[in-house]
């Protein structure tokens, strides 16, 4: 008797599970317990001394991948440094200053001095993997793009190469360079159709991906275009802006004006639906109406100094003076939310937002973090 129930029970079973099995799927789900996530970078914010790569020059770059940030300095060392713990490793030395901004990808990294060699290392050890000679020092970043290495040059000159090798793909230059060219701070701006950049003497251009120009335009009273790099495109145009002359919106597709302000800048530029936002060459921050570039609102930061560098971030602009005051405004009213004073002098660098956070680099190589303190 005993027997036969245990017999009976088993058949239950099975019919059971059967039963499940020809109407749904039995799905075991493992849920991972949710990991906190860090707080929105908003003020109060907290301002912390990373550490020190030693000088890097007027417009050094950081590059940050896998938790560190990489920079160049005018001694020829590359430095990889842990944010968090503050500590810095030395990744190569090369022979000449380094003034352009490292690129790191996941087993090399690509650097190039002021003697205008470009070179390919081992993330690992430093070893040079490939090396190129170029007429003129790179400036300011070295970018990838399309399985594609980009750098512009100080005599206004656009290279593409193999990463792989090295070797010259194709090149474009906006002339012969003339003493009012040299030093061009330019950087390039990646669109679907082709790249735009702003040149030193005024002039912007679009070059397709094989080299060959889309257009050409002069642009403001011309001398020194800056930081394309990081001049936003959207509703098919382009925002440029120069030290010498305007600020202005032209067209993605031919360059043709769609309006401009007599406003000069050594910023870069930053912009979201609600405005396009630069500091001017007299102290001010300002947001400007994308369609129209009329002024929506604008503050003065500094009476002496300059601001060189903005990073809009959610609903709030960060600005840092070029004495060392950071700035925290509300995007959309230009409401001044937090000041620090004294952080450092001589900041002309770009601001990188990287983890939530934001680096900055002084001339002299300090690195510092801005966090939210919540």
């Amino acid at each position: 008797m005993r027997n036969a129930l245990k017999v009976l029970l088993l058949l239950l079973l099975v019919a059971t599970v059967s039963s499940c099995s020809s109407s749904k799927k039995l799905v075991l789900r493992i849920e991972e317990k949710p990991k906190p996530t860090q707080a929105p970078l908003a003020p109060p914010v907290k301002v912390r001394y990373v550490a020190d790569v030693g000088d890097v020059g007027y417009k050094a770059v950081l590059f940050a991948r896998n938790g560190r940030l990489y920079i160049g300095n005018l001694d020829g060392r590359i430095y990889a440094v842990d944010p968090i713990k503050g500590s810095k490793k030395l990744v190569a030395r090369l022979k000449k200053p380094i003034e352009a901004g490292v690129l790191v990808t996941q087993k090399t990294l690509y650097a190039a001095t002021t003697g205008g060699v470009l070179y390919k290392l081992s993330l690992k050890n430093g070893k040079v993997l490939a090396k190129r000679q170029l007429a003129f020092p790179v400036m300011e970043r070295i970018y990838m793009h399309g399985a594609r290495l980009y750098v512009i040059t100080e005599d206004d000159t656009v290279t593409c190469m193999d990463p792989k090798t090295l070797k010259v793909l194709w090149s474009y230059s906006n002339g012969l360079p003339g003493t009012m060219d040299i030093r061009s701070t330019a950087g390039l701006l990646f669109l679907p159709d082709g790249i735009c950049t702003g040149f030193s003497d005024g002039s912007v251009a679009k070059i397709s991906y094989k080299g060959d120009l889309l257009f050409s335009v002069q642009v403001g009273k011309g001398s020194m275009f800056i930081d394309s790099d990081a001049t936003p495109k959207g509703s098919n145009r382009i925002f440029v802006t120069s030290v010498n002359g305007y600020t202005q919106a032209i067209s993605a597709k031919d360059g043709s004006l769609v309006w401009r302000r007599e406003i000069s800048s050594y910023s870069n530029l930053q912009e979201n639906i609600f405005g396009l936002f630069l500091a001017d060459e007299t102290g001010d921050v300002m947001a400007l109406d994308n369609d129209n570039g009329e002024t929506i609102w604008k503050k003065k930061l500094t009476l002496k100094g300059n601001i060189f560098a903005i990073k809009l971030v959610g609903n709030f602009l960060y600005a840092i003076t070029q004495d060392g005051t950071l700035v925290v405004l509300d995007a959309l009213k230009g409401k001044i939310m937090d000041i620090k004073h004294n952080i450092d002098s001589d900041f002309s660098s770009h601001i990188l937002l990287y983890n939530n956070r934001l680096y900055l680099i002084s001339r002299d190589g300090d690195i510092y973090e801005i966090s939210s303190k919540q």
